[in-house]
This record gives C-alpha cells, sequence and structure tokens, in this order.
C-alpha cells in the first residue's frame, strides 16, 4: 500500500461538527474553520466587481493568505498564464490541540511539480498527526523524519521516474503555544515581523537554501555536482551531469539532482514567540509571521514585506493580500510578462492560545477539522488526478472583457528578450539549451516545465490517491 493510499482517506473525510457546548472557554471562539482557497485577482477594477478573499469574517483579522499564478511570454509576445504549481495549507486547532498550528507553503517545479507540491501538503500534516505524540516531545527530529519520508514516497513512485526531474520546496512552520519550529527544504522562507522601539521589524524564521552557501557547496561537490555561482539575476545552480540546473541545494523529488548532493532533509530552527500583551497592543513584541514561496520574496525583502503586512493592522488577510499584490506588481516592473507564482499565509500573533492545551482524547474532533488549503480547483490549477492537465493558456482576443480586466496577462505588457532569457534567470529547474518561442514550443523547454500549449485546467479537488 502506497503513502498516498495510506494517509488520504482518512484526511479527506469531513470533519464533524461538534457542539458548542462541547467546548469551553477559548477554544468555543475560535473551534474550527475549513476551505479551499482561491486564486487572488488582479488589483484593477473589474465591472463584475472582485472576488472576495478567500479568509472573511473575523477570522479574516487572525489569518490570511493569497496565491497568484504565474505568467510567461508567448510566442507572439503576449503572455501565456502559467500553471500555479504552488501549494498551501493551515491546519489549526493541529495534532488534537487548540494550543498547536501548523503552516505550510510548498512550491512546486518542473514538469508535475504542482503533483509533488499537492501531494506534501496532504500527506506531510497527515503524517504528523499520526505520529502526534512524538511531534509534540522531539519537535525537530519528527518534522525532519517526516520531510524524508514524504521524499521517498515522491521518489519511488513509477520506479524513480515519475519525479526524476521535477520536485517541490517545502517551509513548514509548527506552532507550539509560544514556541515555533520551522524546517525549510528550498528557497520558500518564513519571516517573523515584530515591533521593537515603535517600529516594525522583520526576523527570518529559516534560511533559504542555496547551492552557493558554504556548508551546501561542499557537500554538493563532495558529491560529484557542479555549483554555477549567482550572476545578476542568475541564481547559483545545481548542475547534475550538466543535464539539470536547480536553484535550490534541498528539496523534495528532484531524483536526478539527488545523485549529486541535493537533500531533502529540512533546515531545522526553534524560536520563543513574545506577542504584546493583550491590553497593550502597541507596545513591543511579536505581530505575525509570514509563510511564502520565493514568488514573494524574489524581489521583496523581509523588512520589506513586513513593512507592507503591518500597514493593515486589523486584517491580516488584508495585509496578505497587499503583499501578494505587490509581489505581482513587481514582477512586472522588472521582468515584463514573466512572472513567477506567489502564495503567501499571514498568520497573526498569538496564533495558538499560548498555555491553554486541549486534550486530544477529550476533543477528539479537533485533529480533523481547523484545516484550509491554497490551490485547490481554482482558475490556473492542474487536475490532481489521471487525466493530463494542460499548463499554459495564450490569452485569447475573443475573451470577455469584464474578466480580462481581472487578469494579468494582457497584450501590452512589457515584453521579455525571449524564452531562454527568462528561463536562464527565474526558472527553478534550467536546462543548458532552452530552445526560443515559436509556433510551438520547443522540446527542449517543453521538458524543462511540462508545458503544452492549449486550454487552462480548472478542476474540482480529486480525492484520487496518485501522484499519476
Amino acid at each position: 500500500m502506497g503513502l498516498l493510499t495510506r494517509v488520504l482517506p482518512t484526511f479527506l473525510k469531513p470533519a464533524p461538527d461538534p457542539s458548542p457546548e462541547a467546548a469551553e472557554g477559548p477554544v468555543r471562539d475560535r473551534l474550527s474553520f475549513q476551505y479551499a482557497a482561491t486564486e487572488l485577482p488582479s488589483p484593477r477594477p473589474s465591472p463584475r466587481g472582485a472576488k472576495e478573499a478567500p479568509v472573511g469574517g473575523a477570522l479574516a483579522e487572525t489569518l490570511g493568505n493569497a496565491t497568484r499564478h504565474g505568467i510567461a511570454p508567448g510566442p507572439d509576445g503576449r503572455s501565456l498564464a502559467k500553471i500555479n504549481q504552488d501549494r498551501g495549507v493551515v491546519h489549526y486547532p493541529f495534532n488534537g490541540s487548540c494550543n498547536e498550528a501548523l503552516l505550510c507553503v510548498f512550491d512546486g517545479h518542473g514538469g508535475s511539480g504542482e503533483k509533488v507540491a499537492e501531494f506534501c501538503m496532504r500527506a506531510i500534516p497527515e503524517l504528523l498527526q499520526q505520529n502526534g505524540l512524538e511531534l509534540r516531545a522531539s519537535p525537530s527530529e519528527q518534522l525532519s523524519n517526516t520531510v524524508c519520508e514524504a521524499d521517498r514516497a515522491v521518489l519511488a513512485h513509477r520506479g524513480g521516474e515519475f519525479a526524476r526531474m521535477c520536485g517541490c520546496t517545502s517551509i513548514i512552520v509548527y506552532m507550539q503555544g509560544a514556541t515555533v519550529w520551522t524546517a525549510c527544504s528550498g528557497d520558500s522562507r518564513a519571516v517573523l515581523g515584530y515591533v521593537r522601539d515603535g517600529a516594525i521589524r522583520a526576523r527570518d524564521l529559516s534560511v533559504d537554501c542555496k547551492p552557493d552557501s558554504p556548508e551546501e557547496y561542499e557537500r554538493i561537490v563532495g558529491a560529484g555536482g557542479v555549483v554555477s555561482g549567482a550572476s545578476g539575476a542568475s541564481p547559483a545552480r545545481v548542475w547534475a551531469d550538466g543535464r539539470v540546473g536547480l536553484a535550490m541545494s534541498r528539496s523534495i523529488g528532484d531524483g536526478e539532482c539527488k545523485r549529486f548532493g541535493v537533500i531533502p532533509d529540512p533546515e531545522i530552527k526553534r524560536f520563543d514567540l513574545g506577542a504584546a500583551p493583550a491590553n497593550e497592543p502597541e507596545a513591543d513584541g511579536d505581530r505575525f509571521i509570514i509563510v511564502a514561496s520565493d514568488g514573494v520574496w524574489e524581489f521583496i525583502d523581509s523588512q520589506e514585506a513586513c513593512e507592507i503586512v503591518a500597514s493593515a493592522p486589523a486584517s491580516a488577510a488584508e495585509g496578505c493580500a497587499k503583499l501578494v499584490h505587490e509581489a505581482a506588481a513587481r514582477w512586472k516592473q522588472e521582468e515584463g510578462n514573466y512572472r513567477d507564482d506567489i502564495t503567501a499565509i499571514v498568520a497573526r500573533l498569538p496564533f495558538t492560545f499560548g498555555s491553554a492545551t486541549v486534550d486530544a482524547q477529550q476533543e477528539p474532533a479537533l485533529a480533523d477539522v481547523g484545516s484550509y488549503y491554497i490551490n485547490l480547483g481554482a482558475r490556473g490549477i492542474s487536475k490532481f488526478g489521471r487525466e493530463p492537465a494542460t499548463v499554459m493558456k495564450r490569452k485569447s482576443r475573443a475573451e470577455d472583457p469584464a474578466e480580462e480586466s481581472n487578469r494579468d496577462s494582457t497584450p501590452d505588457s512589457p515584453v521579455a528578450a525571449d524564452g531562454s532569457d527568462f528561463a536562464k534567470r527565474r526558472l527553478s529547474v534550467a536546462s543548458p539549451v532552452v530552445g526560443d518561442f515559436g509556433a510551438e514550443l520547443s522540446d527542449s523547454f517543453r521538458s524543462l516545465g511540462g508545458w503544452e500549449a492549449g486550454t487552462e485546467v480548472a478542476s474540482e479537488p480529486s480525492e484520487s490517491s496518485d501522484l499519476e
């Protein structure tokens, strides 16, 4: 029985609806929430009106999420909507306790990277809950073991062929009261926003896993890999047999690069949080945590991201939307009609209930409720199932103008020089030779990202337990 088959059935069961009378104190106020987040629209006005933020009501004050699919230059100067390979999930309550929470972002890359990311989004939280006692007792060890187990499952799929040229990053934030652990494999990032002397400041809760950092470089070269240094807009890369260049030193999947020093083992960090007293909201203290894919961090540093989120002090949802919109604007300014997928989660502190714990036997429903997913059934998302999903969509000149006004990829967007230029600079997985864009996408470019010209796919979440 495969890992997916073991994990998904219980995880996808509808959560029970506990009676409010069964919960006491703060638990009654924050019992549960469960939804699938949708794509964040363009900030441009639309005759149909803007879509509502994924998180609304009182919860929007505490929790926000937002995502935007990427775009790529087309053969005739028009933009193409790229499949959104980012996935994310928030679980609260988590592990049978209102004192625990889990925030995750997985950024897929390569031909089926979105399926690797979606598998991780579902499997990793469930595996952590299956070993809930061990997680509470030894968070660092359990987080590392779980990520590595997910990597083994992905690499074993289809005899190792499925994830040979694709994978995903992983950034996991596990909160246990006022203590937080981060587990990072790749270049997605978690950041703490805090106030000191009346000013908002940033503290990185994770370190980007880059091939040219000293320890990573030594390990990769020792395994026979080649590291090319960062140059201008081109990131440092691990080269496997000179054929595949991965812009990170740790990831889930990417079997070809695993033979050359790339590892799944996350870098684990532990921090103690100190939120401002409830009766002194302006006092020094920790304010929020941002968890985001590298589409946010490419042109926005941690300090600026915290300033953007802090500009919406009353709503985590608003602050998160502002951050993602600004990241998209920077991509357009810097790269014209190429943009990476952009996904972010913002959780205002205190997110858990501090010292208030809930025994799993007393509140059995809490382990299975309180979860929402980012990127299920939204526009531009590939189907998680057996049917092949097309990955790019040419913008039709006959599109409804109201619908077009709610999108980012338009004919008058600045045009990148050519396909090889943007691929060399921005893709997480690169090839030394990338064909240019003609009437048909070249085979080399197609193998780079698994992209096919065609129509966008929007589908309901599938309960399939296959990576196929």
